[in-house]
């Protein structure tokens, strides 16, 4: 059974969108917090979204971030975060599954996090957007 571990709360900031016949790119800055038993912390400047969709109208969203905070013994510590996700032409997934990738320098975070054992599952409400995190192991 799935075991919600960690929620994200991401704030939206400026889009940036290209496009051409054979792509389209958006960009999509954000900050955002998490407050979890596991980890605490806030999301560092850089944070993006880059979302690709190509000629067959296959879209790739790859986000990477990082959360400077503190792990459950109070120990500051950083937390990197990838997620990537694919969608099918013109699908728009809500809620929508992703893959979430985890670095840490607090050696029992990244012991656990490092694992593949997590999805994330991205929820869009009025102003923000919530990425939460399972371990899909349950345990």
């Amino acid at each position: 059974m799935d075991k919600l571990i960690m929620t994200f709360h991401i704030h939206i900031d400026n889009i940036t969108r290209m496009e051409a016949d054979w792509a389209k790119v958006t960009m999509i800055p954000f900050s955002g917090y998490v407050q979890s038993e596991l980890f605490t912390g806030t999301i560092v400047p850089g944070a993006v979204d880059v979302q690709t969709t190509n000629i067959t109208g296959v879209r790739h969203m790859q986000a990477k971030y990082m959360f400077k905070g503190y792990d459950k013994n109070h120990e500051e510590c950083f937390l990197y975060v990838e997620n990537n996700g694919y969608f099918e032409r013109n699908h728009h997934p809500s809620p929508f599954e992703a893959c979430p990738k985890f670095l840490s320098d607090n050696k029992e975070l990244h012991e656990y996090l490092s694992q593949s054992r997590f999805k994330a599952v991205g929820i869009s409400m009025d102003d923000e957007l919530l990425i939460k995190i399972y371990d899909i192991l349950g345990e």
